[in-house]
């Protein structure tokens, strides 16, 4: 028997992530680990009962999405596997919501495969995770500051439903399993492109951590292991103290007692400020830690009143011995930052920041690296640059337009809603605007054959 069908068996066995008879939808890109996942789950479908269904999303992103998603439909229907397709806009969802590109993509695909699930009446989506995926977000969670949460890692079974059968499987079993049985699987030529943090870590850091310890990448498992075994801890206590330290509750308003918040140990006091914001605004999308401990600051500093203000337009109040956490109606207050020259510059009312760095036109341009990424023509600006949000009046001209457009006309065109309008930082050169980020860059500042030196900014 194959080292990853006995790796794959050994990890359904001890997280118990099926029972028998489960109908489990697998989720299939077409890449690697998701068809040695599909595979190895139809080698064992009889030991334990399975009945299995492909699951395929088009994100709609690359032009090769159709004959990508015929080659999974054609490798499901060899496999006499019912499977289930579908396609989505996920730069127009991107941009209705004021997502990131990675946000939104994940969205729409979990809203996809819970409804797969539904449809078919399944218990278990199966996720193609490995260990190297786990090694992997544990840098790029530990890069962000995140806390034990994050630093937890990627969790084996999620809400009961989500199982991920090679999270103890390293990429190099996978590959060695589809060669032995010439399993073809498809290849997205971005997991080789270096514009994305993952495949940074994956391809420089993690290499050059292993000529310090060959091991690195089994020690980070490990420590995501022992992250989970304490998250779990102290949430047990978190469940005990909670309730008690909440004095009301009502939709898009939480409020806590701190006295009762200060008396209890740093952790349990994170975490309830954690629970706290995720109750509020539903998610902890864009929250940091360095924001918690913001909020912990706060119920101890000397101003017994004073309002913080979080991401996702999150407002937290402290009015004496009482902390006010309220989601505001208007996602965004207004900001403005000057951006002295090459650089990072963050942005903490939208828990985003924005890269700034010069390069000499020597190498290939990538002109639609993301829409997250503006390539402007350098040799016509100058530093310093501002950052503000959209203010009445404001107006450009979009790449490719003869005349000028208002950004409110074009937040309208774009579907971007109003109350998420503010969150859009724009990019100028004193009155003169150079990108609405995320949408357009202005047709005088683009790149042109002469232009010497490039001004590339990212919002992150």
């Amino acid at each position: 028997m194959r080292p990853l069908i006995l790796a794959v068996r050994k990890t359904l066995e001890k997280y118990d992530m099926v029972q028998p008879g489960d109908r489990v939808v697998v989720a299939v890109s077409g890449g690697a680990d998701s068809v040695a996942l599909l595979h190895a789950l139809w080698e064992i479908r009889n030991d334990y009962h399975l009945s299995l269904i492909v699951a395929h999303l088009d994100h709609g992103l690359r032009p090769e999405g159709e004959k990508e998603t015929l080659w999974v439909g054609k490798m499901a229907g060899k496999l006499g596997i019912p499977f289930h397709r579908d396609r989505v806009d996920v730069r127009s969802f991107q941009k209705e919501r004021s997502l990131t590109l990675q946000e939104a993509a994940r969205e729409l695909r979990y809203s996809f495969l819970q409804g797969v699930l539904r449809k078919t009446r399944a218990g278990k989506i199966a996720l193609g995770h490995t260990a190297d995926d786990q090694a992997e977000s544990l840098i790029i969670r530990f890069l962000r500051g995140s806390g034990t949460r994050g630093l937890s890692g990627i969790p084996p079974v999620r809400e009961g439903i989500y199982i991920r059968p090679l999270i103890e499987t390293w990429r190099e079993e996978v590959e060695d399993y589809l060669g032995a049985r010439k399993i073809a699987y498809l290849t997205d030529p971005s997991n080789q492109s270096l514009q994305y943090l993952r495949n940074r870590v994956r391809h420089e850091l993690i290499p050059l951590l292993q000529q310090y310890n060959p091991r690195i990448r089994q020690n980070l498992v490990q420590m995501a292991d022992l992250f989970r075994a304490e998250e779990e801890f102290w949430t047990k206590h978190l469940e005990e103290k909670f309730p008690g330290i909440v004095r009301s509750r009502r939709k898009g308003t939480l409020s806590l007692d701190i006295p009762s918040l200060v008396r209890q140990p740093i952790p349990v006091r994170l975490r309830c400020l954690r629970r706290a914001v995720e109750t509020v605004q539903g998610n902890l999308r864009r929250v940091s830690l360095s924001h918690i401990w913001a909020i912990q600051a706060l119920t101890e500093g000397p101003e017994p009143n004073k309002t913080l203000r979080l991401p996702q337009g999150l407002a937290v109040t402290r009015a004496y011995n009482v902390l006010n956490l309220t989601l505001s109606q208007e996602q965004g207050a207004p900001f403005e930052y000057s951006v002295p020259g090459p650089g990072y510059v963050e942005i903490p009312e939208i828990g985003r920041g924005m890269r700034f760095e010069v390069q000499s036109r020597k190498r290939k341009v990538l002109f639609e690296e993301s829409p997250n990424v503006a390539l402007l023509d350098f040799d016509d600006l100058d530093f310093p640059l501002t950052i503000r949000t959209v203010c009445p009046g404001d107006r450009f001209q979009p790449l490719g337009m003869e005349g000028e457009k208002k950004v409110k006309d074009l937040f309208m065109d774009c579907k971007i809603p109003a109350l998420h309008r503010k969150r859009v930082p724009l990019l100028f050169q004193g009155e003169r605007l150079l990108w609405v980020t995320g949408i357009r860059i202005d047709h005088r500042a683009r790149l042109k054959p002469e232009t010497r030196r490039i001004l590339r900014v990212e919002l992150i």
